[in-house]
């Protein structure tokens, strides 16, 4: 089995090791991500027999490394292990897409005695075991060939069509487009790409003669011949804006989504009241803002959420993880939308 793993992104490997934990046992799984996570990636259970029928629940920290050109190093991992050491747990355990050197071999040897849980490393030899055992997620992954050629043609080109999908101006003008559209035409043109770009018009009455059906044809018509579509969803209300993200979606188009980090909805109690133990407040107040529902019931719906689904588009937001997993989608706020677009433009240069 041969695969390209530079097709498949972090995130997207991250929620294959997660679905390959699930297949092994573990429970109570939770993707932490993004910045301060303290070297967690994942955090889950698992259940071992033991003597006399009796079991054994051990807490586990799992750390998925997609790593195509460089490898893991002492340095990086030392520095992970001081990470996990704050952590009540049994088990640390980091999943490679590449090959485990044999110094890091022996320095885990020599080192492991120093830690309290056990160090696992799990490279490419053990992933490719696993996808053969368990075709379904080969399939899922890895054999989505229109998907993947698309993705690797739009990685590869020099030439970006983008359309830019968010509020309409305030102002009925002809031509007429938003602050954060102008900031984003202007410094992308400093980039290596050509980049051109398809902005919708205004969809009211701007006393030109123009039906709102045209417009919705026009903005249709500009999707489907856009490779990009960026979204900037700013309010609980952009109806119009998901739209035309689920337009794109059909089309199967490259999705980025950047969430105004002002509409997410304040849950007032930590998530947490011990390392490995839920506030159940904080599912109450989840349910109630977020799901709209009285329904509090800690289920497993809540290990997969993340600072992302809280607000008005957390359904759309898990539909794209699960149907098109390489949606970007990211929290931002008003002043670093640009530079976090830009940013994410920079890697289609790579």
């Amino acid at each position: 089995m041969t695969i390209d793993w530079s097709r498949i992104s972090p995130d997207r490997f991250e929620q294959l090791c997660t679905d390959i934990i699930r297949s092994e046992g573990f429970y109570n799984i939770r993707r932490m991500g993004g910045s301060g996570d303290r070297g967690r990636d994942i955090i889950a259970q698992k259940q071992t027999q033991l003597f006399f029928g009796s079991k054994e629940t051990q807490n586990w920290i799992v750390q998925c490394k997609r790593l195509v050109k460089t490898n893991l190093s002492i340095d990086d991992l030392s520095s992970e292990l001081n990470k996990v050491r704050m952590h009540q747990i049994d088990y640390y355990l980091v999943i490679l897409s590449n090959t485990l050197k044999p110094n890091l071999v022996d320095w885990i040897d020599g080192i492991s005695k120093d830690y309290p849980f056990k160090i696992i490393i799990n490279d490419i030899d053990w992933l490719e075991s696993q996808l053969k055992r368990e075709p379904s997620l080969y399939k899922h992954y890895f054999e989505n060939d229109d998907r993947n050629e698309q993705i690797y043609s739009l990685k590869n080109s020099t030439d970006l069509q983008i359309y830019t999908a968010g509020k309409m101006p305030s102002i009925a003008l002809r031509g007429q487009i938003t602050k954060w559209r102008n900031d984003l035409e202007i410094s992308s043109s400093k980039l290596k790409n050509k980049i051109g770009f398809y902005h919708p018009e205004f969809a009211g009455c701007d006393h030109t003669g123009i039906y709102l059906s045209e417009t919705v044809q026009s903005d249709f018509r500009m999707i489907s011949q856009s490779n990009l579509l960026i979204a900037y969803l700013e309010d609980n209300e952009q109806f119009g804006t998901i739209s035309e993200i689920m337009i794109a979606y059909s089309m199967n188009k490259q999705i980025a989504i950047f969430i105004d980090e002002k509409i997410k909805k304040e849950i007032t109690v930590p998530e947490l009241e011990s390392e490995h133990s839920v506030n159940p407040e904080y599912y109450e107040q989840v349910y109630e803002k977020v799901f709209k529902t009285n329904h509090s019931c800690p289920c497993d719906l809540m290990n997969e959420l993340q600072p992302i689904h809280l607000n008005e588009y957390w359904f759309m937001i898990e539909f794209l993880r699960l149907r098109q997993p390489d949606t970007f989608i990211k929290m931002t706020n008003s002043e670093n939308l640009n530079k976090d677009i830009i940013g994410y433009l920079k890697e289609f240069e790579k």
